[in-house]
């Protein structure tokens, strides 16, 4: 006799049962399976049978799949009524499990396959469910010995037989067929396949990844690229924690092919575990031979730490996993008799590149250098022509000369001409300013020269106006007068003392120094545009750009050009010259341009639009430019793919912003996490969201305030939907009173009746207490639209609080008061929305007749397609609630075949 009773084994199985996955849970369900068996009750052994097929299914262990799956068609022989409904569709369902377990397992005999595929068609149709799975696993049977034309015609089966309670979800279908057509090489009709199936939400949790992940292939076939990289962005977003699908590895792959290794190492880094703890065999091969194709393409040397090994390199690893890749392919051939596997390891190893396929994080440029970027000579004439260069204005081949000119070759140059070199690395951002260095170089140069860079420096430094009129005291040439005149002027301009600005910039034009003509134009339009004469300013710049100018007059021209532009909203024509600005300079001269143009970009609201420039800028960035700006890119890029309603490539580039922050931007993280939190929120990743709303409250400053209630405001709607509700409900407050305190009423309204809408039907009280703070504010509102408006959310939600405790009556009441607002805004789509709801208030107060007329009023309103799922579904409960039949009813055809 057992030492244990039936309440200490169901207590086994209960504590099983709510264990996490891993294989302590399922040999505590093994327990709880001898206990029953040791107490003869049967219905708790189909229990723990069933739940230990379900942990097998999660540790991708089909072995471990076996024994219970057939335990329980044992028990179903002896007593059919030990299952209960949930027990006896899941070993229905599983048995489409075993197959595929035995398939991906070299040590089961094809033998064993085919029987179970046997007896999976007979007990589908015993039961009376449709043979499609049936079709689809031996279509993926075929696939697997490499029988080509068994793989097309169970196919075709596949596709052309309705699926029933014991098919996957049509998503999964959807994959499954992606995949079996893009084998057979039809790869136009995979991709469209699979694109139509990725509408709608399935409410799996393999979908939409598994088709996106099915998608990559196909879509690179037929060249559209685009698509391609969506399909991974979204699809590895989803999975990148999946530690039971093998979709991963179709990533790994993806990005080795399509010039994205560095991506493709980056997740392979976080699936090295994958090495030598992969349970199922076909998806180690899977893993080896994805991992492989990378690594062909990493340098060799490239280390990886991998998990119970150590340390290997790219070559090891690759060696590693390659040879495993044939090993398990021989092992399935041999199986199966035939060399398929073996076929597909050497073609996938031998595999060429797709085009590279751009992602949502653009890598850096692949730059290929300039004809004789360096200069070759004798560096006192390279030095020199050097000095020359800078003083016309040409700091294009000036800065060439510069970077053939090496620091440590400083000591063969005269004193002059290194302390020359050594303050153009610091103007130009080759190596900090040192203050102390600085100094220093000066004394080596003659006094009027010396005077010349410190005019220059004056404009960046804490005592600049001083130094600039020393300078200009002091100055002995036309050429420093006229530098420290134009510094004197950007100075004084700054402190808003423009007639003073002015009288230097006419001192500068009365020297008339050659060299600089173009720059005394440039600045004199900035002079105007100092002042606000915009338009002036703007035509003086556009005539200045049509002469000729050195290039560093250019630059600061189309520099100016572009913020007028930009200032004035000119947004066709700041584009087009943000485009010359980049085209008109070299790299690495023109990385700066980007900055300018990536700024007008985003002032003027055209990120959406000029995606492709913003990405390029990231990419140069990473070159040529500080982290510190690709972030700033990288934030700019992120708002282009908000505005096209590309969240998940959003999150990926604001995420990688986020690595490349640097100190001293602590108001570029502020918009980044912010608008991160916002882009999570979107995308239901809503631990995320709440995370980086919280860190973006905590960076902005007290003062702020319009910003902090607009960000209480977006926190609290997160926090409602992880039912943080008492939290959310003091955001919503909070938000509320710090919009009043701004004299922002409009928004304090909003924030109240936002909180209204959003508490659960069980807090009652506070959403009341919500409306009667927002409609105490109303007579506070300018704007007789909007108060309108707001009354009509106020008496619908009223509506609904009615109707959620019984009182039709009131309910009624205020949901036609709200349809009597709306209809006064013209709001057609939502009154037939009230309309709607009170069909179902009075169908729930027991008024069906009502309601029907009601539903039918609503069908009357519609103003679009958006409702008619709404207003069929309220019309036909009405009916059937009466026991008339829907489909007999003419307004019932007409809208099901508006819906279809």
């Amino acid at each position: 006799m057992a030492d244990f009773t039936r309440e200490d084994a169901e207590n086994a199985f209960l504590e099983a049962y709510n264990m996490p996955t891993g294989m302590p849970k399922h040999e505590a369900l093994e327990r709880a399976a001898r206990m029953s068996d040791a107490l003869d009750h049967l219905p708790l052994g189909v229990s723990c049978r069933i739940a230990m097929i379900d942990s097998a299914y999660y540790l991708s262990r089909y072995d471990l799949m076996l024994a219970p799956f057939a335990w329980c068609l044992g028990a179903e022989e002896k007593d059919p009524e030990a299952f209960n409904d949930y027990e006896r569709h899941s070993l229905d369902w599983a048995h489409k499990w075993i197959s595929t377990g035995l398939r991906r397992d070299p040590r089961f005999s094809l033998a064993q396959l085919q029987a179970v595929i046997g007896q999976l068609a007979d007990r589908y149709g015993r039961l009376g469910y449709s043979v499609q799975p049936v079709h689809g696993a031996r279509a993926e049977y075929a696939y697997h010995v490499g029988d080509v034309d068994a793989l097309r015609e169970h196919l075709g089966k596949y596709l052309a037989t309705e699926s029933g309670p014991m098919a996957d979800c049509d998503a999964c279908v959807t994959e499954e067929q992606v995949w079996m057509l893009a084998r057979l090489g039809r790869h136009s009709e995979a991709a469209g396949h699979g694109w139509e199936g990725l509408s709608g939400n399935t409410g799996c949790a393999t979908q939409p990844q598994g088709i996106l992940s099915a998608l990559l292939w196909p879509l690179l076939e037929i060249g559209d690229l685009e698509k391609a990289a969506h399909a991974h962005t979204t699809a590895y977003r989803l999975i990148k924690d999946d530690e039971i699908t093998s979709y991963v590895h179709e990533h790994i792959r993806f990005c080795a092919l399509t010039g994205n290794a560095d991506r493709g190492e980056e997740i392979l880094r976080r699936t090295l575990h994958k090495v030598t703890a992969t349970q199922l065999p076909a998806d180690e091969l899977s893993f080896a031979e994805c991992a492989s194709v990378l690594l062909q393409r990493l340098p060799a040397d490239t280390s990886f730490d991998v998990p119970s090994v150590g340390t290997l390199t790219a070559a090891e690893l690759l060696d590693r996993l390659s040879t495993r890749a044939v090993e398990l392919a021989k092992a399935f051939d041999e199986r199966n008799g035939t060399p398929a596997w073996t076929e597909r390891v050497t073609r996938a190893l031998e595999q060429a590149d797709y085009p590279h396929v751009p992602l949502a994080v653009p890598a850096a440029i692949a730059e290929k250098p300039a004809e004789e970027s360096v200069v070759f000579g004798d560096p006192v004439d390279i030095a020199n022509q050097m000095v020359a260069l800078y003083e016309s204005g040409d700091f294009v081949q000036a800065r060439r000369m510069l970077d053939s000119l090496p620091a440590d070759m400083d000591a063969l140059l005269p004193p002059d001409l290194a302390a020359h070199a050594g303050i153009r690395r610091m103007t130009s951002g080759i190596t900090p300013f040192d203050p102390e260095a600085f100094e220093a170089f000066l004394t080596a140069l003659p006094a009027d020269m010396a005077l010349r860079y410190q005019a220059r420096m004056a404009v960046k430094l804490e005592n600049g106006r001083e130094l600039a009129e020393r300078c200009l005291a002091e100055a002995t040439t036309d050429y420093t007068k006229t530098i420290a005149a134009l510094s004197l002027s950007e100075l004084l301009d700054e402190d808003h003392q423009h007639d003073q600005a002015g009288e230097m910039l006419a001192l500068a034009s009365s020297l008339d120094v050659a060299e600089l003509r173009g720059r005394v134009l440039v600045q004199s339009a900035e002079h105007k545009a100092d002042q606000q004469d915009l338009d002036g300013a703007y035509t003086d710049v556009v005539a200045a750009l049509a002469g000729d100018l050195p290039p560093n007059a250019r630059f600061e021209g189309l520099r100016m050009r572009l913020r007028l532009e930009t200032l004035l909203r000119r947004v066709p024509e700041a584009m087009a010259t943000a485009a010359t600005f980049v085209s008109s300079f070299p790299l690495p001269e023109s990385a700066e341009a980007r900055w300018y143009q990536v700024a007008a970009i985003q002032e003027l609201d055209q990120e959406g639009a000029c995606l492709a420039e913003l990405r390029e800028a990231v990419a140069v960035s990473r070159v040529h430019l500080s982290p510190g700006h690709t972030a700033h890119f990288c934030f700019a890029l992120s708002g282009g793919y908000v505005q096209t309603d590309r969240f998940v490539e959003a999150a990926e580039v604001l995420e990688e912003a986020l690595r490349l922050l640097q100190e001293g931007q602590e108001d570029l993280r502020l918009q980044v996490v912010f608008r991160l939190g916002q882009v999570c929120r979107t995308l239901d990743e809503l631990p995320a969201a709440v995370k980086y709303l919280r860190e973006a409250a905590s960076l902005l400053p007290p003062e702020e305030v319009g910003r902090r209630a607009f960000l209480l405001d977006a926190l609290a709607s997160v926090l409602h939907r992880t039912e943080e509700h008492e939290e959310a409900t003091a955001s919503h407050r909070a938000a509320a009173e710090l919009w009043q305190s701004e004299g922002n009423v409009s928004e304090a309204v909003g924030s109240l009746i936002e909180l209204a809408s959003a508490l659960p039907g069980e807090a009652v009280k506070e959403t009341r207490s919500a409306l009667e703070d927002a409609e105490a504010l109303l007579p506070s509102l300018d704007d007789l639209t909007e108060v309108t408006r707001r009354q009509a959310e106020i008496a619908a939600i009223r509506a609904f609080l009615h109707g959620q405790a019984g009182e039709f009556a009131l309910a009624i009441k205020h949901n036609r008061d709200a349809e009597s607002l709306a209809a006064s805004l013209s709001e057609e789509g939502w009154r037939t929305f009230l309309v709607v709801r009170s069909a179902r208030i009075l169908l729930e107060a027991g008024d069906p007749e009502g309601s029907e007329s009601e539903a039918r009023r609503a069908a009357s309103l519609l103003p679009d397609d958006s409702l008619v799922g709404e207003v069929l579904s309220a019309l036909s409960d009405a009916l059937q609630a009466q026991q008339k039949t829907p489909g007999t009813d003419p307004l019932i055809r007409t809208l099901t075949t508006r819906l279809g």
